[in-house]
């Protein structure tokens, strides 16, 4: 080594590579990692640790003849490289950011559905809304994961399914409510903070963080009654937090193949939350009061029931507010149509207008446009899974809001394909089961 304008002698080790050729011989690669002595004394340090104080060092091996000039250095880029050019997505990033697009909208449904059951549960109890709500109500939390199974029914003990309502919002209490949506939603940002902004990622964290820090403190304050006022108030934060983070995510990402995945990810959580919702609540009839107990379920009107004599609840006054609540359409709605109780008009802002972002319509044809991108490679593949996609504007609106099965009809199957598009896009780019070439993409 060179040592006060002088070469001297000292101890080294050398790493180096070596590669099999797959048949039982190896190859050693050109150059390597040097480890040397701090000292000429080569029994000072045998192990030569950089603890102790030994160097490290590359080493090059010289040769008489040509040096091979391939490199594997960036070249300085030139206007042509840049045309057209799509960075390289690797699996594991793109599942992570399919799921975070899943979790942002399944958190952002979950915290406006708490809210809006819980607001309907209380008013039910008080006597301003007809007790037939509450079989709706119990039917939308089971549904979406705000109680667990075990949880008494909002018919038949109303103060137990709000008990079990609230302490199912906090993250570790075994259903997938609010808390714990906001929690899988951080564990995806973790995995990607190299992809997030540094806001987007703050975001995220105080979602969580604070939403169960304030829930909890509401929870466990002495007191006969939880103040029902304080639980809506730390739901209404969250959402205006996840409203933050999909603005963030909308306004503030390269709109890549990652991006895609995260707003199809988005969409399909969406379009299956709407669909069902919307088929759940044209689902339950209200007219009959002797009836209320038999009120169906997802499947349709319950055994004895006929659309003839039975009116959905979607139609009633209450039920038209859930409705709106739930897709965020409230001032839309009134802003068109004023106080009009229909279903004409409820269902073509819900499910054919195609200019509001939380309409069937809209959600299907933004799924269809962004898979279309993201699977440009495989036009004939892509084609093929776009036309099993649901095509909500092409629905019969005549038909859609005249009493009979089409519309639940209809919302069953777009939830369904929702669901197989998901399951179609893992196995295609995150667990290879089709083809093998998709370990990354461009």
């Amino acid at each position: 080594v060179w040592v006060r304008g002088a070469l001297e002698p000292r101890v080294a080790v050398l790493r180096v590579f070596a590669m099999t050729d797959g048949k039982g011989g190896w190859k050693v690669l050109p150059g390597g990692l040097a480890r040397v002595a701090p000292r000429r004394d080569p029994l000072a340090d045998a192990w030569l640790s950089i603890q102790r104080g030994s160097l490290s060092a590359d080493t090059w091996v010289m040769t008489d003849g040509e040096v091979d000039p391939t490199t594997l250095l960036a070249q300085p880029m030139q206007a042509a490289d840049l045309r057209d050019v799509h960075w390289t997505v690797t699996s594991r990033a793109a599942e992570n950011l399919f799921w975070l697009g899943r979790y942002t909208d399944r958190a952002e449904n979950s915290a406006r559905l708490a809210r809006h059951v819980i607001e309907a549960s209380v008013m039910v109890q008080r006597g301003a809304m007809p007790p037939p709500m509450l079989p709706l109500l119990d039917a939308l939390a089971r549904r979406h994961g705000l109680v667990d199974a075990e949880a008494p029914h909002a018919q038949d003990d109303p103060r137990g399914f709000e008990r079990a309502l609230l302490a199912a919002l906090l993250p570790d209490s075994g259903a997938h409510s609010v808390g714990w949506n906001l929690r899988a939603l951080l564990g995806c940002a973790q995995a990607l903070r190299e992809r997030l902004s540094p806001e987007a990622w703050r975001l995220i964290h105080e979602a969580a963080a604070q939403f169960e820090q304030h829930l909890r403190a509401v929870l466990d304050r002495p007191g006969a009654a939880t103040p029902m006022a304080d639980v809506l108030n730390v739901l209404a934060r969250a959402d205006t937090h996840l409203a933050a983070i999909t603005g963030a995510q909308t306004d503030r990402m390269t709109r890549d193949d990652g991006w895609r995945l995260l707003s199809i990810g988005r969409q399909i959580e969406r379009l299956s939350f709407h669909a069902e919702v919307l088929a759940e609540c044209f689902a339950h009839g209200s007219a009959v009061p002797s009836q209320a107990s038999l009120a169906p379920s997802w499947g349709g009107l319950a055994e004895g029931q006929t659309w003839e004599h039975a009116q959905s609840l979607a139609l009633t006054e209450d039920g038209f507010a859930l409705l709106l609540g739930v897709f965020d359409s409230t001032i839309t709605y009134r802003a068109q149509f004023q106080a009009r109780r229909e279903a004409p008009p409820l269902l073509h802002l819900l499910v054919h207008n195609t200019d509001n972002p939380r309409s069937l319509a809209w959600v299907a044809r933004t799924l269809r446009e962004r898979f279309a991108k993201l699977a440009r490679h495989d036009p004939a593949w892509a084609t093929d899974i776009a036309a099993g996609l649901p095509v909500p504007e092409a629905w019969p609106l005549a038909e859609l809001a005249a009493p009979g099965p089409a519309l639940l009809e209809h919302l069953h199957r777009a939830a369904a394909q929702a669901g197989e598009l998901s399951s179609l896009i893992s196995q295609r780019y995150f667990t290879h089961v089709i083809g093998s070439e998709q370990r990354v993409w461009q």
